[in-house]
């Protein structure tokens, strides 16, 4: 038990009529949230005093704030700062006129990127830059020599959807089917990936090691280590990807980013084709006030005797949708001229062609 002394009483009422108690000062008021500065915003600061560990007391829009910048300053400094990251208490910062390029290329320098995404950020097209188109058909003619007749449209078709399925493009999501059941090893040997690949590893990936519960390692990991392992803990590095595997990692990285792949290729000797096949997704069809989403597909060739020829088609549930576009007029007319066989022929394969527009 504490026991009061039994001269306190006395000795307060002492301090008070004395006056030697300090009044209770008001609290001060708790200070608002820091402004709502986000990362790469711009804003002016006046350094107010150095604190510990690069952090700066400094005076925004006519608040005080604790920053932590990426170089040393002094008390009096006037800076035009861009933001790379915040706390809840701290803005983290560096000048705009002190390296722009490197707060692009790592926006916050205690930023840690995993090695796949190093990978893919050195296999991303640079500002301004496109990914090239990739090889169709392993940059070999689609048909072994032009037909003299009329090239039956089954076989045609049946071949570019053959070169689509090996392209490689879609590997790991064959992998992925490989592993359950549902794809013949035989089928994914012929893709790219897959010729380059070691039969180890295709027996690792059949005894559970192509990655956690089974699935396939990212397009970039798997294309960089093909004759070492499929596994994605596999270290990778973009000089480690074959030469001929590069351009289709990027159209992989394209496809899954904006939902388009460019394939550049032969149809048969001497004559080339470029060919994009995009799918309007979710956002385009209510836009539109379609009922359901379409594939849209477009064929650009040079004919010895059309000339230039760009044929653009919109596939949907309801049919399709077909515009050509040929450099001459005479060519133009010709096509016009055979809209309504095309039509037909359409009809017949079960594909109503809803609008057959020819252009010049």
């Amino acid at each position: 038990m504490v026991l009061v002394p039994p001269d306190a009483a006395i000795r307060m009422r002492m301090q008070t009529e004395a006056n030697l108690l300090e009044p209770v000062q008001p609290t001060r008021p708790i200070p608002a949230d820091l402004p709502e500065l986000r990362p790469g915003q711009t804003f002016q600061a006046r350094i107010l005093e150095p604190l510990p560990d690069h952090t700066y007391r400094a005076l925004v829009a006519g608040k005080q704030l604790t920053l932590q910048l990426t170089e040393g300053a002094k008390a009096g400094d006037q800076l035009e700062l861009v933001v790379i990251d915040r706390s809840p208490r701290t803005i983290i910062a560096q000048r705009v006129d002190a390296g722009n390029a490197a707060a692009q290329a790592t926006p916050y320098p205690f930023t840690r990127l995993s090695p796949t995404a190093r990978l893919i950020g050195a296999l991303l097209p640079a500002e301004g830059e496109t990914v090239p188109a990739a090889p169709l058909n392993r940059s070999q003619p689609l048909i072994a020599a032009a037909s003299q007749g009329q090239l039956p449209a089954t076989q045609l078709a049946e071949t570019l959807s053959r070169a689509v399925t090996h392209s490689g493009v879609f590997y790991e999501a064959h992998q992925a089917e490989w592993v359950k059941g549902r794809l013949p090893l035989a089928e994914l040997l012929q893709e790219p990936q897959g010729r380059l690949s070691s039969p180890s590893a295709f027996v690792d990936a059949a005894m559970g090691k192509v990655g956690a519960g089974g699935t396939a390692p990212t397009p970039a990991e798997s294309a960089a280590a093909p004759r070492q392992s499929v596994t994605p803990q596999a270290a990778a590095t973009a000089a480690s990807i074959p030469d001929e595997l590069r351009p289709i990692v990027q159209q992989q990285l394209e496809a899954a980013a904006f939902q388009r792949i460019v394939w550049h290729g032969e149809v048969w000797p001497q004559q080339p084709m470029d060919w994009t096949i995009e799918w309007e997704g979710e956002r385009e069809r209510h836009a539109a006030g379609e009922e359901d989403s379409s594939w849209r597909t477009t064929l650009t060739l040079t004919t010895p005797r059309l000339g230039r020829i760009e044929a653009r088609l919109q596939l949907s549930r309801q049919g399709v949708r077909l515009t050509l576009a040929a450099a001459a007029a005479d060519s133009a007319a010709m096509l016009r001229a055979a809209i309504p066989e095309l039509a037909a022929a359409l009809d017949r394969a079960g594909v109503p062609l809803l609008q057959g527009v020819v252009e010049t």
